[in-house]
C-alpha cells in the first residue's frame, strides 16, 4: 500500500509539472507565423494557419481568419481635435455602441517598444470575445485585435496575446 501512495504521488506531481508548463506557450514568431506589413508604416505577425479574408467587404481593415476566429488589422484616421490622454476612454465608448460589453482596458509597453492599449470585451450580439491592441497618436489610431468564441478565446489567449504584441508602428 506505501508503494502504490508513493507511486502515486510521483504521477500526480508529474501531472502537475506537465500542465504547468503547457500554461506558459512560447511561439516563435518568425517560423510559426507570417510577416504582414502594412506599407512602410505598420508591420504584425500572424499565425500562419490563418488565412487572408479575401472576400471581406470591408476595406478599411484586414482579415485573417481560421474557423470562427479572426486577427484583424485597422487603422483609424483621427482628423478631430480630440487631446491624446482622452483617446482611450472615447475608444470605449466607441466599443459600446458598436455593443461591446464587460470593456477592461490598460496600459501596456509591447515588445516593439511601443505603449499600447490592451482592450478586452465581449461583442453581446455574437458572444465573441475579443483582444485589442490599440496605439494612439494624434494623427490616427492603430488596432490589431483577436476575436473568437469563448471557449477558442479562453484556450489560445497565451498564444494570441504573443501575437498582438509584435505590432509595430514605424515613425
Amino acid at each position: 500500500m506505501k508503494v502504490f501512495i508513493k507511486i502515486f504521488t510521483v504521477f500526480l506531481l508529474m501531472g502537475c509539472l506537465f500542465a504547468c508548463e503547457q500554461g506558459d506557450v512560447k511561439v516563435s514568431l518568425e517560423r510559426d507565423g507570417n510577416l504582414y506589413e502594412v506599407t512602410d508604416l505598420v508591420s504584425f505577425y500572424y499565425p500562419k494557419d490563418f488565412q487572408l479574408d479575401a472576400n471581406h467587404e470591408n476595406q478599411k481593415d484586414v482579415r485573417f481568419i481560421k474557423d470562427d476566429a479572426s486577427y484583424i488589422y485597422a487603422t483609424i484616421i483621427d482628423d478631430t481635435d480630440n487631446v491624446l490622454e482622452e483617446l482611450p476612454q472615447l475608444y470605449e465608448g466607441q466599443l459600446e455602441e458598436d455593443g461591446a460589453i464587460d470593456i477592461y482596458f490598460q496600459r501596456e509597453t509591447i515588445p516593439s517598444g511601443i505603449s499600447c492599449y490592451e482592450f478586452t470585451g465581449t461583442y453581446q450580439a455574437t458572444g465573441m470575445k475579443f483582444v485589442q491592441m490599440v496605439y494612439f497618436t494624434e494623427d490616427a489610431s492603430y488596432v490589431y485585435s483577436y476575436q473568437a468564441p469563448e471557449k477558442v478565446y479562453e484556450d489560445q489567449i497565451d498564444i494570441v496575446k504573443q501575437y498582438l504584441e509584435s505590432l509595430t508602428v514605424h515613425h
